[in-house]
This record gives structure tokens, sequence and C-alpha cells, in this order.
């Protein structure tokens, strides 16, 4: 059966990348779906809503100050939102991918304590708006490789794979320049190491399930912890997404 489940991969990268790119044709009524975080489009649907300036305004006034009786997003990502070593980076993120992340932590698709607190004082517009408003933000990087990974080996990973193990690029589904590519596969660049290493280990457990199609499970199970310590910290030492050179919008790079 793990013989069966690899040989399977890699058609479903593609199909789903087919599938992301009619997506991005999708009609309004498409987006009524958006509530659908199950579904592998979730993230195209809910990319392509809209929010009003008074939304964004009170996004970024929880994004600052937090709401009610919770703490502000800032308060563990950064005020650029950068991230730390103990919180990831979500500058830059596609506004898509942010929404369903927040959606998924409500309803228990993904798993973190302090995210599930979080999003009990929010509603469906104050998610779509934190998603646009930190889906806007452009930050320099604030990781550096810190787990011992070797690096030679994190860059063969994330820029041609390793079809030994079966193991695609990163950067086929992420991006030439993993800044992400449409809503539905984030920037990796530039992420925490320590973010992006337990990520890895979290699809491989089990513990995150929630990548469309379950892809990112299929990838961490083929990658050993050498690996994922060799490709956190490669990925830490590239540059940002920036805006002026944005891949989101293309289904392919």
């Amino acid at each position: 059966m793990k013989k069966q489940s690899r040989v399977y991969r890699a058609p479903l990268i593609i199909a789903l990348s087919v599938a992301l790119q009619m997506g991005l044709n999708a009609s309004a009524a498409s987006a009524e779906n958006s509530s659908k975080t199950s579904d592998p489009l979730a993230a195209e649907y809910l990319g392509t809503r809209t929010v009003s300036n008074e939304a964004l305004e009170d996004a970024r006034q929880i994004a600052v100050n937090g709401k009610g009786a919770t703490w502000s997003c800032a308060s563990c990502h950064g005020e650029d939102g950068a991230g730390n070593s103990t919180a990831p980076r979500i500058a830059g993120l596609a506004p898509g991918y942010i929404t369903k992340q927040l959606h998924d932590y409500e309803n228990g698709a993904r798993k973190n304590a302090n995210m599930e607190y979080v999003v009990q004082e929010l509603n469906e517009e104050q998610m779509l708006a934190l998603g646009q408003y930190y889906g806007a933000l452009e930050s320099p990087s604030s990781a550096s490789p810190d787990l011992g990974g070797d690096i030679r080996r994190g860059r063969q990973l994330a820029q041609q794979g390793d079809w030994r193990v079966e193991v695609p690029a990163c950067f086929s589904c992420h991006g030439s320049s993993g800044w992400g590519v449409s809503q539905a596969f984030p920037a990796i660049a530039a992420q925490h190491p320590s973010y992006t290493a337990v990520q890895l280990s979290n699809w491989k457990s089990g513990r995150r399930s929630n990548s469309p199609v379950k892809l990112m499970h299929g990838v961490a199970m083929a990658l050993s912890d050498a690996d994922i310590r060799a490709v956190a910290d490669y990925l830490a030492t590239l540059p940002p997404p920036q805006h002026g050179n944005d891949n989101r919008a293309q289904a392919g790079n």
C-alpha cells in the first residue's frame, strides 16, 4: 500500500493544480461554497471575497489591539507580521489561505489551543478582513536557519525534490521563489524553521490534516527528520514575498 500511495502522489499534485486554475475562473455564485472549508478550492473561493474599508480598519485594530478578552495578532506574530521563533510569519500570505486557516481553527480541522481561543471572537467578515490585511503586508525577513539542517540538501528538496523517495520539489507547488501560488499554496520563503519543521512533522504524524486532498501528508510522510530540518533551514534563508513580483494569481510558475 505504501508504494501505491507514492505512485499516485504526483498525479494528485497535477490534478489539484488544474483544479486550482479552474477555481480562479469561478463565478460569484461559486463563492457561496467558501464556508465549506473541507473543499479543496475553499481558499480560492475565500480569496475572491471582498470587504469594506471599514472592515479592513477593524481588522487592523484587531491585529494591533486584539478583540474582547483575546490578545492581538501582533502580540505573537509581531507588528509587521514577520513572526518569530515561536509564531509563524503571516505577512504576505495569500488572503484566501489565511482566511481558510482561521476557519479551520474555528471548526476543529486544524489544532492549536491559542488560535482556537482567538477565533472564537471573530466573525466571518473579520476573518476575511484579517486575511486581506495580512496578505497586503510586506516586511523584511526575521527568519534564519537554526535547526542544524543541511542547507545543500534543503535546497535540493525545495528546488528539485528527490524522486528516489517520491518527494516533489517544494517549488513545484509553492512557486519558483517559494512566494506561494494562487490562494491555496502559501508562501514558504522566509518562514521560521521551527514553524516549518513542526508543521511538516504534524502532517507526517497526522496531527495536522487540513491540506487540500492531503497533499502535504503524502509529501511529509516521505521526508526523514533530517530532511525536514534541512528544508526548513533552507527556506529560512530566502527573501520574503514581495507584491511587485507576486505569482499568487497564477496556478503555476
